[in-house]
């Protein structure tokens, strides 16, 4: 029998909460464009240094064909475990699906509760903004002390590193939500093979494997009954005559 439920009041998660989120991250993610160009602004204004047309053009379109797909992508599959502070902070933070992502679902797996839930959403926020700001203090630190440590590695450690780490982030936050929903893992892991057997690239693989999984997952929910909560037990009260 599924007991679980969220004690947070549906008016109070939306306006004390969710609209005050929007308002900062709309401003917040306006900031991080404009800043964004800042550098560019910099060497343009005190170096005169700008890039000719041809170059700037090709560079977008490169970046374009990788970048475009993923922009639907991400916000859709990512959604549903870290929600709308979850998605302002891990899109203008950026490292989602090696670091973000696997902290929020650690954080909500920690916590005992579901994702997609409000409960659920202000855990994996959380976990989101610990992990920046120890990424800040990670990044500040590896930046003066990992190039001097990198040095006594032997030259195999560096090619296992670069080779196998992104993989085994992968593999972990793969198989975490396996033990979620094992019965959805193999349809999702299929998806996934059957294009890189066919050496397609990343910006078609990835839609593939998400919304692939995703119409299996609501067909499944929908017709078999996959992934339903099993209906609450409620106890009925005699009735009380009326005086």
């Amino acid at each position: 029998m599924n007991t679980q439920k969220s004690d947070i009041n549906v008016d109070i998660f939306k306006n004390e909460y969710l609209e005050p989120v929007h308002k900062v991250g709309f401003w917040t993610s306006i900031g991080v464009s404009i800043a964004m160009l800042l550098p560019t602004i910099f060497l343009l204004v005190f170096f005169e240094v700008f890039p000719p047309t041809s170059a700037i053009w090709k560079g977008l379109l490169l970046g374009f064909t990788y970048s475009i797909p993923f922009f639907f992508i991400e916000p859709i599959a990512y959604y549903a475990i870290y929600g709308d502070a979850g998605n302002y902070m891990s899109m203008t933070s950026g490292n989602i699906s090696n670091l973000r992502l696997p902290c929020a679902a650690v954080a909500q797996e920690v916590a005992g509760v579901q994702e997609g839930t409000r409960v659920g959403n202000l855990i994996a926020t959380i976990g989101i903004a610990v992990s920046i700001i120890l990424g800040v203090l990670g990044v500040f630190l590896g930046a003066i002390a990992t190039g001097w440590i990198s040095n006594f590695f032997s030259d195999w450690v560096k090619d296992a590193f670069s080779t196998y780490l992104l993989p085994a982030v992968f593999g972990a936050v793969f198989g975490q939500f396996t033990l979620r929903g094992w019965k959805y893992a193999p349809v999702a892991l299929v998806l996934s093979i059957i294009p890189m057997f066919f050496n397609a690239p990343a910006y078609i693989t990835i839609p593939i494997a998400v919304f692939g999984t995703i119409i299996f997952g609501r067909i499944a929910y929908t017709n078999w009954g996959w992934g339903k909560p099993k209906s609450f037990v409620t106890e009925e009260l005699p009735d009380v005559e009326k005086a």
